[in-house]
């Protein structure tokens, strides 16, 4: 086990009973969800604990306590990410200072494609966000302050960052407008020593149905140039079906579509099940339980 596999459970342990503490106290909130897959490939099969949980407190003095936490409970791979950091009311926005969540991170929504987050890990080493990806793959820690305001539809910030062992600074300036009910357009541009990463997205939801597109150019860690879209369909209140395409740099070599399926209960927790396969990979199939809060 790593230095951060102790401290990622140890956050999880801390921070689960907080929903109860949390009730009534409208400056302090809890969010995140907590899921167990089982993976197969190849006849090999794999099983992953990963959660996403943000304490917050919102005041003129505030703090954020959380973490994105991935660790395969089979091999004790981790590659999990702490934040914490100590809040500031500035003005229109917030200012925090320390180990905040990078502002893509907070304002980007990319869903794990086909359900399936083993495989979205992989992605995000060299996706949005940068910074965030190459922590976790380096099993550093992150550092530095984001500003983030809203004015009416329009949600923005910027943050910057550096790893634990690395020379470079790393950038980020995103934002996010709500261009109707349940639709939303979303970018972020990132840099390091001179290098970008642009991701330009947009998300609708209508009736039973919910969409998004993503558009991702990056040469901060190699080249990389994708596009993603899925499609969802309520069958009932409970049951989501969702179909995935992504292709990168242009090739059809590249392309990987995959499905999934998710039935929801009423408490929080789901179940789902999920399928991805592509010319230059193998199929994955994916079974999940999680509780979302």
């Amino acid at each position: 086990m790593n230095r951060l596999s102790g401290g990622a459970l140890a956050l999880l342990c801390f921070l689960a009973p907080v929903p109860v503490v949390a009730q009534g106290m409208d400056a302090l909130s809890f969010s995140g969800d907590i899921e167990f897959e089982h993976t197969r490939r190849n006849g090999a099969s794999g099983t992953l604990g990963a959660a996403e949980l943000m304490l917050r407190y919102e005041g003129p003095f505030g703090f954020e306590l959380g973490g994105e936490i991935d660790e395969n409970l089979e091999t004790g791979a981790d590659a999990s990410l702490p934040f914490a950091a100590v809040t500031f009311g500035v003005g229109l926005g917030e200012l925090a200072l320390g180990a905040p969540q990078p502002v893509a991170d907070k304002f980007i929504d990319i869903p794990d494609f086909a359900g399936i987050r083993e495989q979205q890990i992989g992605f995000e080493a060299r996706t949005t966000s940068i910074a965030s990806g190459l922590a976790k793959s380096l099993d550093e820690q992150i550092y530095g302050a984001r500003f983030t305001a809203e004015t009416g539809m329009l949600r923005y910030g910027a943050s910057i960052h550096r790893l634990t062992h690395q020379s470079g600074t790393h950038w980020q300036v995103a934002g996010e407008y709500e261009a109707g009910i349940d639709s939303q357009i979303e970018g972020v541009i990132e840099g390091e020593d001179g290098n970008l990463g642009i991701t330009l997205g947009a998300a609708h939801a209508s009736g039973q149905f919910d969409m998004g597109l993503y558009l991702i150019s990056q040469r901060i860690v190699g080249a990389t140039d994708a596009a993603l879209a899925y499609v969802g369909f309520s069958v009932s209140d409970s049951l989501t079906v969702r179909g995935h395409i992504r292709t990168e740099d242009g090739t059809v070599q590249n392309n990987l579509v995959g499905v999934e399926a998710e039935y929801g209960f009423s408490n929080g927790a789901y179940a789902q099940f999920g399928a991805a396969d592509g010319n230059n990979t193998s199929m994955t199939l994916d079974a999940s339980v999680g509780f979302k809060f």
